[in-house]
């Protein structure tokens, strides 16, 4: 069984960020949805969490629940789905805020380090 991409998202955390950020929550539903399906598509959340755990000198997994990771990433990574998805500046600056928050909102259950979100941009991904 596959979980909803959104399924690590509150819908407060995004109508919240749509707001402050003038993106409909429509649109910024569908960018978080469309980029969750891509991480999911290539090279997949397992691989892609994996890999950048390997990868990066610090490990940027800070948190993890049954349904998501939590993940604190140097801001360059974002630059690639963000050109993969084709967004406007206000849609791109959405989509990085509504993972950020949602991050520092995750349930205390996940051991989110907030304070690795202060220095590199938080990245949050659905569990299959």
């Amino acid at each position: 069984m596959t979980t909803d991409e959104l399924a690590a998202f509150d819908e407060a955390v995004v109508e919240s960020v749509a707001a402050d950020r003038e993106v409909s929550v429509e649109r910024l539903t569908d960018v978080v949805r469309t980029h969750q399906a891509n991480v999911r598509e290539l090279p997949g959340v397992e691989d892609i969490v994996y890999e950048w755990r390997n990868y990066f000198h610090l490990d940027p997994l800070v948190g993890r629940t049954e349904d998501a990771y939590y993940l604190a990433l140097p801001d360059h990574v974002w630059a690639e789905f963000t050109d993969d998805l084709d967004l406007t500046e206000a849609e791109s600056e959405a989509l990085l805020a509504v993972h950020d928050a949602q991050a520092r909102a995750a349930p205390d259950a996940a051991g989110v380090d907030e304070t690795r979100l202060d220095g590199d941009a938080a990245l949050v991904l659905t569990r299959p």
